[in-house]
């Protein structure tokens, strides 16, 4: 029993020192290749950087805790939108207006959470509608929203009374708001919630029977994940200069899905490598963009085939394969 428990300690450090190993490699290529390739490759670090945080908490969602959303590019829409509006219509300052829209995601989490009492295929099929139904709703408030036309004259992000006007001030800032939530969410997979996250994901019975608050935490996890989605989706408008509800479609929900199956389910490395793969590569195969959808279909396949594991399996390989080289 002490052998056990003395094996199953030790590789929790494992995986936890791995985690910040990740953490640092990833952080460490964000902050040298964007802006190595220019003022192009700052607006892609950015566009990654947003599409990396809703990643992330649809990784935690699905890849850790087995809850699959189908509808999680509505949450990247619901901050975006609330932080907009509270901006251009009440006047609130950017932080002010951001927290309150993070806030508003995890309420319309909290309410989307109240599905799982639906099991199975029908949980899924309601994710769905729910994302359509607050695209639908961005899309024919036309008063408010601006419709499918969507809203310019994005404000400023102004913060400790300095207004973030060029790319790269953008660029500053979201990598260090990238930064602390991507430490906030490996620092929760490895304490007492994740723990909880991945026994539901891995066998909801047995979690139950262990005494795991199942319900409780599925709700958790489900606002955690959709509160990620709208930080991502805050800066989105910033980025762009306009929004409008066509960046969050049920394709969008996909794309963020096919993010995390490329990158590795249940690495949180692998949802930032899925973004970065699946926002760079189409951008340099413009001249195929009808073919958007057909591109990321393939990309999945031959991901799939070739790295069961996605791109974080396949590290994780060569890592072992090194180590049990060197130790020789």
């Amino acid at each position: 029993m002490t052998q056990t428990t003395s094996k199953s300690t030790h590789e929790y450090q494992v995986r936890d020192r791995r985690n910040w190993q990740a953490y640092g490699v990833v952080m460490l290529a964000l902050i040298i290749v964007p802006p190595l390739a220019g003022d192009f490759g700052l607006y892609l670090g950015c566009v990654v950087i947003c599409y990396a945080m809703a990643a992330i908490g649809l990784q935690v969602m699905v890849g850790v805790a087995g809850q699959l959303s189908l509808g999680h590019a509505a949450f990247m829409g619901i901050g975006a939108y609330a932080t907009v509006l509270l901006q251009m219509r009440l006047g609130f300052h950017f932080m002010t207006a951001a927290i309150a829209g993070i806030a508003l995601t995890a309420l319309f989490g909290l309410l989307m959470a109240q599905l799982i009492r639906l099991s199975g295929i029908y949980f899924k099929i309601a994710t769905f509608g729910f994302g359509v139904i607050v695209y639908q709703t961005l899309a024919n408030s036309s008063s408010l929203t601006g419709g499918h036309t969507g809203l310019t004259g994005i404000p400023k992000i102004e913060l400790f009374g300095a207004v973030v006007e060029t790319r790269v001030q953008l660029f500053v800032v979201l990598l260090v708001v990238f930064a602390i939530a991507y430490a906030l969410a490996v620092r929760m997979i490895q304490g007492r919630a994740g723990r909880a996250f991945a026994a539901i994901g891995q066998n909801e019975a047995a979690a139950l029977s262990l005494g795991v608050n199942v319900p409780g935490y599925k709700v958790g996890v489900i606002v955690i994940g959709c509160c990620f989605a709208g930080l991502g989706g805050l800066f989105i408008p910033q980025l762009h200069g306009f929004v409008n509800p066509d960046h969050f479609t049920w394709l969008e929900s996909l794309l963020l899905l096919i993010m995390i199956s490329v990158g590795g389910l249940g690495s949180l490395a692998g949802a930032v490598a899925g973004a970065a793969l699946l926002v760079v590569v189409p951008e340099y195969l413009r001249a195929f963009a009808e073919y958007k959808m057909l591109i990321f279909g393939l990309i999945l396949i031959v991901s799939l085939t070739l790295m069961p594991k996605g791109l974080a399996g396949a590290a994780t390989l060569f890592l072992n394969k090194r180590t049990e080289g060197m130790g020789k």
